[in-house]
């Protein structure tokens, strides 16, 4: 059995709150950029330009993640019409030991996705080692 289509709505939803995060800050770290208002020493402009160099990679980052969602919601579409799911037909699904979601597209060809609930976390198997990998993706600060 394959999980292709819950793995491509999952992955949406966890992108959707990537690029609400990262949006965020882009917006925030534009919103306290220093501007340059005549300074005279060279130190106070590299700090400047340090700060914009943070504001361009944080853009960068979101419009990745941006084009990163909407080619995910263009696979979503497609399955959806493969099955002939019409419009506003409301799917639901789950990211095992997290929550359940439920995702649909309307008349626009615009796909929507939203948490319905938390789910209990499962058990830890005491026979299997766990290990917590971080995504190589820096972000707060690493910009």
């Amino acid at each position: 059995m394959t999980s292709e289509f819950t793995t491509w709505c999952s992955h949406y939803y966890q992108l959707t709150n990537l690029f609400a995060e990262r949006n965020e800050r882009f917006k925030n770290l534009l919103e306290n950029a220093p501007s340059y208002t005549g300074q005279n020493n060279l130190s106070d402009l590299d700090a400047i330009i340090s700060y914009n160099r943070k504001v361009q990679a944080a853009k960068a980052k979101a419009d990745k993640t941006f084009k990163d969602l909407t080619e995910t919601g263009r696979t979503i579409l497609a399955i959806m019409r493969y099955f002939e799911i019409s419009p506003r037909t409301v799917l639901t699904g789950q990211i095992p030991g997290e929550l359940e979601y439920e995702v649909w597209a309307n008349e626009k060809d615009q796909v929507f996705i939203g948490k319905i609930r938390d789910l209990p976390q499962e058990a830890l198997n005491p026979n299997i080692i766990y290990i917590k990998c971080w995504n190589g993706d820096k972000d707060e600060g690493d910009d």
